[in-house]
Formats: C-alpha cells, sequence, structure tokens
C-alpha cells in the first residue's frame, strides 16, 4: 500500500501564491539580464553574472524582494538544482576559492 505524501505545503494556498510570484519575478529578471546583454542566455550565465557582478546581484535582490544575499542565491539554485554541475559555474567558484586561499595564506619566514 502506498502511502501518499501529505506535504502540507503544498497545499497551503499562501505558499503557492509565493512561488508563484517568485516564479514570475524570476523569469522576469533573466529576461531582462538577456536584454540588457542583447543575447540568450541560459541560466548557468545569469548566475555566474549574478556571482560576478554586485550590480546584477542587487537587481535580482531587489526585483525578486530578497534581503539576504544567501537566500537569493539559495532560491537561484533551487529554481534550477542542475546549476551546480555546470563546469563554468565550477571553474568560477574554484578559482575564486584558489584566489581567496592565496590572499589568506602568507608564507613565513625562518629566523636564522
Amino acid at each position: 500500500m502506498m502511502i501518499p505524501n501529505l506535504d502540507v505545503s503544498k497545499f497551503d494556498p499562501r505558499s503557492s501564491i509565493c512561488d508563484y510570484e517568485f516564479r514570475t519575478l524570476f523569469l522576469r529578471f533573466c529576461a531582462l539580464v538577456c536584454i540588457l546583454h542583447n543575447k540568450k542566455l541560459n541560466l548557468a550565465n545569469i548566475f555566474l553574472l549574478v556571482l560576478k557582478e554586485q550590480k546584477i546581484k542587487t537587481l535580482y535582490m531587489s526585483i525578486c524582494e530578497l534581503e539576504c544575499e544567501y537566500e537569493a542565491l539559495r532560491l537561484f539554485l533551487e529554481f534550477d538544482s542542475s546549476l551546480h554541475k555546470s563546469k563554468y559555474i565550477k571553474k568560477y567558484l574554484n578559482a575564486r576559492n584558489n584566489t581567496l586561499n592565496k590572499r589568506g595564506s602568507k608564507k613565513r619566514v625562518r629566523k636564522k
């Protein structure tokens, strides 16, 4: 016997309206970015622009009415769960991680 999924949040009208509103605002933001760059961009490239450019991140957060950067990036990844597999995003994050590690580590000079 199969037990039905009784997730209350799926049946909550308020939750479904909020989800619909976010999806609409998110798609409008993506369309605006494509118009601004005058080419069709996929979600991975739009996500990279959000990560790289502070002005675009601020625009994204204001259009989607988000307050916290963490929440904004989390919702972007939830919209398309395959974004973390993109080689361009991995490459950017690894390069950024390496530069942050190089800045943080200082060479120790041995005293004789």
